[in-house]
C-alpha cells in the first residue's frame, strides 16, 4: 500500500511539470519569435520490468527532456523598416552582456551612435562585427541581410545556424545559446530576411489548452488514487485486528 502511494505522488511531479511549461506557452502567444516547448517522460515499464527499479522510497519519475518546437512562427506585416522576419534556417546573433547569443526575434532599433540594437539595447551583430547607420537616413535590407543607406553597404548581418537537432537553452528576451561544444556554430546556407515583418510565436493554442486539460484530469485522477491508498492505509493500522 505504501508503494501505491508512492506510485500515486510520483505520477504527479511529471504533470506538475507539464502544466508549467504548458502555461509558459499559453504566456507567451504574443511574444515575438517565441518558441514553445513540450516534455518527453519515460513509461512506467523500465521501472516495473525490474524489481530493483520500481518506483518506491527514494525513487522519483521526472520528465527526461525538455524540448524546444523550433518550427517558423507566422510573419506578421509591421510596415517599420528595422523590423526583420528570418525566413527559413538560422537565428540573428546577438552580443549581450552575458556573450553571444541567437535569436529568430528581429524587433530591432537604433541606438543613440546608430548601432543595430535590440529592444533590450543588446548589439545585433554583422559579419564584420556591429552594424551602424545613419539615424536619420531611410535603411534598406536586402533579403541576404545587407544593411545599405544612400547604395553604401553597412554591413551583412550575421545569420548563424546550429547542427540539427538543435542543442540549445533559453536565456530570456527569445534569446538562445547553443550547449557547445556539442552544438557548433555553423552558417545557414537557406534563409531569406524580410524588412517590414516580424515572426510571430509558433505556440499552437489548442494544442496546448487540451494539453492543459488533459494534465490536469491525470492529476486529479492520481490524487484519487493517492487518497484511496491512504484511507486503505488508514483502515489497515487503525481498524483491522482491533479488539473491541
Amino acid at each position: 500500500m505504501i508503494q501505491g502511494i508512492y506510485t500515486a505522488s510520483m505520477g504527479m511531479t511529471p504533470l506538475m511539470q507539464k502544466q508549467d511549461q504548458v502555461a509558459n506557452n499559453l504566456a507567451n502567444i504574443n511574444t515575438t519569435g517565441y518558441k514553445q516547448s513540450g516534455l518527453f517522460v519515460k513509461t512506467y515499464q523500465k521501472y516495473l520490468s525490474n524489481d530493483l527499479l520500481q518506483p518506491f522510497a527514494n525513487r522519483q519519475i521526472k520528465a527526461d527532456e525538455v524540448y524546444i518546437d523550433y518550427s517558423e512562427g507566422p510573419m506578421r506585416q509591421t510596415n517599420n523598416s528595422l523590423d526583420l522576419f528570418l525566413k527559413g534556417s538560422g537565428f540573428f546573433t546577438v552580443m549581450t552582456p552575458e556573450g553571444v547569443q541567437y535569436t529568430r526575434n528581429g524587433n530591432f532599433g537604433l541606438s543613440p551612435e546608430g548601432f543595430l540594437v535590440t529592444s533590450d539595447g543588446s548589439k545585433v551583430m554583422g559579419t564584420e562585427g556591429f552594424i551602424r547607420v545613419e539615424r536619420d537616413l531611410p535603411i534598406y535590407i536586402s533579403e541576404k541581410g545587407e544593411v545599405i543607406q544612400k547604395g553604401e553597404s553597412k554591413g551583412v548581418l550575421k545569420i548563424a545556424d546550429f547542427q540539427k537537432p538543435y542543442k540549445m537553452e533559453r536565456m530570456g528576451e527569445s534569446r538562445m545559446r547553443p550547449l557547445l561544444p556539442e552544438n557548433p556554430e555553423i552558417v545557414s546556407a537557406g534563409y531569406s530576411v524580410r524588412q517590414g515583418y516580424l515572426e510571430g510565436s509558433n505556440v499552437d493554442i489548442i494544442k496546448n489548452m487540451v494539453q492543459m486539460i488533459s494534465a490536469y484530469r491525470n492529476f486529479e485522477a492520481d490524487q484519487k488514487a493517492l487518497h484511496a491508498q491512504d484511507e486503505t492505509l488508514d483502515k489497515a493500522v487503525n481498524q483491522v485486528g482491533r479488539i473491541s
